[in-house]
């Protein structure tokens, strides 16, 4: 008996829907349905309002209600069920998924693996706006103040939505490539954040110049292996068009003061940086460094103990203009001196991370 074949599935995100439009319009064909949803009114009555339409019209609409809990995993739990319902009637053979402009794919992605096996994740794409780019991986601005908060315990800024956004991407669509000045800097900046995407142009009108949906490129253990690989030098980027990626490793821990009062200097040109840390006063614990804009986070990944490797600091961060001499200065200055190493009492220095580790 013949397995069942499995339903193909684009994922589309991104901050603009104005820019998301043409971009869907090319994915939609006579064999393919898709469900937009959008949060138009997420902040004023609770609601992700959602549409399925496909070659012929709208066929059906309706809200989902998002209360003060995790939006993004209220949403998913609402999309599963519509998901399967169109499946099950059988009449496409192509589903494209308009997440709202606050929804990282990855999650998304994560919970069709896990529990849709008659949904074949085909492609995930990001549109991207060339005029803005820069300036939203660059800047602190929060998505609530924005009002595009998926919930109030949603803290996330625009950068860290974007870079996630591009992070997991099988494919880039520049939009307003047109309208930039230096359109290959910023394919080259897209391809720094996700070597394994592809970058399509976009033309003055919005359509993409290039296959959008249905390549066959998205790859769950690539995807989730690059969103989670925290630092790895080997993957690096050549530097050019103004684009300069940076790996910072040291065998010595951080002094957590230093590295505090250090904070705006290192991600002082950097629009992203990730990797994993480990402090002078908290020697047993791995720590995750993260890095958006002027946003840094640190946080809890376990105990060195629990892995194969040696404590130690390892960063990798992007920058457009970056002076990589001068950012290796300024975590070299945080880190803890040959004299301290041998006569300070690590576990006694004062801990300005204590809220948040």
């Amino acid at each position: 008996m013949a397995a069942h074949r499995k339903t193909p599935l684009t994922l589309l995100v991104g901050l603009s829907t104005t820019l998301r439009g043409p971009v869907l319009d090319a994915m939609t064909d006579a064999t393919t349905v898709a469900i937009v949803v959008d949060q138009h009114e997420l902040q004023s009555r609770g609601v992700l309002s959602w549409q399925v339409v496909d070659a012929g019209g709208r066929i059906d609409s309706g809200e989902f209600t998002v209360d003060d809990d995790c939006g993004a995993c209220q949403l998913i739990e609402s999309l599963l069920p519509l998901l399967e319902t169109l499946v099950a009637r059988g009449h496409w053979q192509h589903i494209v998924l308009a997440a709202p402009p606050a929804m990282e794919a990855r999650p998304l992605a994560s919970a069709l693996v896990a529990t849709m096996p008659e949904v074949e994740v085909d492609t995930v794409t990001c549109v991207v706006d060339a005029v803005l780019l820069v300036e939203q991986l660059s800047g602190d601005e929060l998505l609530d103040e924005r009002g595009l908060a998926l919930g109030p315990p949603d803290r996330r800024n625009v950068a860290e939505l974007t870079a996630r956004q591009i992070e997991y991407a099988d494919v880039c669509v520049l939009a307003n490539a047109h309208r930039s000045r230096a359109p290959e800097r910023l394919r080259n900046l897209l391809l720094h954040l996700n070597p394994r995407t592809t970058v399509v142009a976009a033309d003055p009108a919005g359509v993409p110049a290039g296959p959008v949906a249905r390549t066959g490129l998205f790859d769950f253990a690539a995807a989730e292996a690059w969103a989670g690989d925290i630092a790895n030098g080997d993957r690096l980027q050549p530097s050019g068009e103004g684009v300069t990626t940076v790996f910072w490793r040291s065998t010595r821990p951080l002094h957590p003061t230093r590295l505090n009062d250090a904070l705006e200097d290192i991600v002082n040109g950097v629009v992203r940086s990730r990797g994993v840390v480990w402090l002078a006063n908290r020697p047993t614990q791995r720590l995750r460094w993260e890095s958006a804009g002027y946003s840094a986070s640190l946080g809890t990944l376990g105990e060195w103990s629990d892995t194969e490797h040696l404590a130690e600091c390892t960063v990798v961060a992007t920058g457009v203009g970056l002076d990589p001499a001068r950012l290796q200065a300024v975590l070299d200055a945080c880190l803890l001196t040959e004299s301290e190493l041998a006569t300070l009492d690590w576990q006694s220095l004062e801990d300005p991370f204590a809220g948040v580790l």
